[in-house]
């Protein structure tokens, strides 16, 4: 499927983030189009509008989030399919939902979302005014609409039982005396090579975002303690709050965790790095983490030429001591031995105080 893809000014600094994001469902860009100023009624220009009418393209991507009234006039503009920012990491994440909880999630995020576009649609067919293309008519969206609160209660319950299951789980864990440690971080840093190596597993990776959606628990031992390692799901720049609602259960995991590490992709640019490691925190707060020990791993430190440079910039950000900052490579398995020795001490100081 080819797709036109619309970057707004204040993303055009990160376009190469954006667009990896979209290839990662659709690998067929025709064009990308950077939007200056915003049209309240269409998002978009008349120019830029004309524009995209004259390519030829079966979906308009937009990365940024639409207004449920802008959704609808595009879509009626071009006569084509139009998805913005959140519903495209929805895709992502439902081609690399691997559970059961994780498919809940992403089905009670998709309802959340679109239900104000229903009532938007229903809006238009009372006014008489969305024939033709998307022109389901009144009762058609009415009942539509019914059937979607119906099912949004029903995905909502399910969760709650998972989210249950989950928590028994993780106390049977704690009252069996493992400490727990979650991996988290920006989506492609690293987390699941670095959860294979401490673990011994091959669990999936790749260069795509969002490999992993469904978080990965497994035992570790090290110098006669054990440990849980949880690999959780990536993080990502101006996450929308219904995803993060929505992925509670699976971020519980890192607001539980005795110790946080926070894998880092070190070969960045550093103002990347410094960016990446802000949203971390800010998603972290979000879900209620305080006061636990994070470890930060500047992963792939076998393609940084200035690592000083990148652990004081790390240093300054975080707000932390360089001996919280361990330099790695998964890959080389450098520094592997010296982050389990910090984990190892921070359970020590932290649990078994």
């Amino acid at each position: 499927m080819s797709v036109v893809v619309v970057i707004p000014r204040k993303y055009l600094a990160h376009l190469e983030e954006e667009l990896a994001l979209v290839k990662t469902v659709y690998k067929s860009i025709v064009d990308y189009i950077v939007v200056n100023r915003v049209n309240s009624k269409t998002y978009l220009s008349e120019d830029k509008l004309s524009k995209i009418k004259g390519l030829e393209f079966d979906k308009l991507v937009i990365m940024d989030r639409l207004k449920p009234s802008q959704l609808v006039n595009i879509a009626r503009e071009i006569k084509r399919e139009v998805i913005d920012r959140i519903m495209l990491i929805l895709e992502i994440f439902a081609n690399h939902a691997g559970s059961r909880e994780a498919l809940l999630q992403i089905e009670l995020a998709r309802l959340r979302y679109i239900l104000p576009l229903v009532r938007e649609a229903i809006r238009y067919a009372k006014l008489g005014e969305l024939h033709g293309f998307l022109g389901a008519g009144r009762y058609g969206y009415e009942k539509y609409y019914t059937m979607l609160k119906k099912r949004e209660a029903r995905v909502r319950r399910e969760i709650e039982k998972l989210r249950e299951t989950r928590s028994v789980r993780r106390k049977a864990r704690v009252e069996a005396g493992f400490p727990h440690v979650a991996i988290v971080g920006y989506t492609c840093a690293g987390k699941t090579s670095l959860f294979n190596v401490m673990t011994g597993l091959n669990k999936p990776v790749g260069p795509e975002p969002f490999t992993t959606i469904t978080p990965k628990s497994y035992r570790v031992e090290y110098k006669g303690l054990s440990f849980i390692v949880t690999d959780t799901v990536g993080f990502i720049r101006d996450i929308p709050p219904e995803i993060i609602e929505s992925f509670y259960a699976t971020l519980e995991e890192a607001a539980e965790a005795d110790v946080i590490i926070d894998v880092v992709d070190a070969s960045k640019r550093p103002s990347d790095v410094l960016r990446e490691i802000e949203t971390a925190r800010e998603i972290l707060r979000k879900i209620g983490v305080h006061g636990k020990p994070i470890i930060y791993a500047l992963n792939k430190i076998d393609k940084v030429s200035s690592l000083g440079e990148v652990v004081e910039s790390v240093i300054k950000v975080a707000g932390v001591d360089e001996d919280h900052i361990i330099p790695i490579s998964c890959t080389l398995k450098i520094n592997i031995d010296k982050l389990l020795e910090k984990v190892y001490d921070a359970i020590k100081s932290r649990v078994y105080r």
